[in-house]
């Protein structure tokens, strides 16, 4: 008997700590959230992805008519949904027209929420045959970006969009970022 109740426990337990998502939408948008807090921002998210889109049509650039935004409630869900290092705070999935962002307090605390969904959404419209360099400078670009480290020296463009496509910590990341801005500045 005490079996069955441990496994009852478990199974109770489990329910109740489980995510509740909730999904709202607006015109060409789908944002599910499953933290009250970032549920709270969604007006915030809402404005910026809207202007995002005209900007992005404005320059000739077309996003899916409908895309959906996944702001994960905890690094654990990012991580294991994304399979991305603690370190990327967003990632968009052209083929499902999908964003993944880590909570919107993280953006907020390093004040990238609007970067980072500029960004992204960038990402959802941009040529599919670019290489990864010009894809990440242009998405930068766009989203308002600077860089915030040296960029690399005499890196092949192979080298790096393999960094940018699996950076082995921040750092790198954030030189190869800065050499993909570059280049964008050099060859537009």
């Amino acid at each position: 008997m005490h079996r069955a109740t441990a496994l009852a426990m478990a199974l109770l337990l489990s329910l109740v700590l489980a995510q509740t998502w909730q999904a709202t939408k607006s015109p060409g948008f789908r944002v599910q959230t499953a933290s009250s807090a970032d549920h709270q921002l969604l007006p915030q998210v809402f404005q910026i992805l809207q202007k995002a889109r005209r900007d992005l049509e404005l320059s000739g650039l077309k996003i899916p008519s409908t895309v959906t935004v996944v702001i994960h409630p905890d690094l654990k869900s990012y991580t294991r949904t994304t399979r991305l290092p603690w370190f990327v705070m967003a990632v968009s999935d052209r083929g499902k027209s999908r964003i993944d962002t880590q909570r919107l307090q993280i953006l907020l605390d390093r004040g990238s929420l609007e970067r980072t969904l500029r960004h992204e959404l960038f990402h959802l419209a941009q040529p599919a045959n670019w290489p990864r360099w010009k894809a990440e400078g242009s998405a930068m670009r766009f989203a308002g970006d600077e860089p915030t480290a040296q960029p690399l020296q005499n890196i092949a463009e192979a080298n790096l969009d393999e960094l940018l496509a699996n950076p082995p910590n921040a750092q790198t990341l954030a030189r190869a970022m800065a050499t993909a801005y570059a280049w964008v500045e050099r060859h537009p």
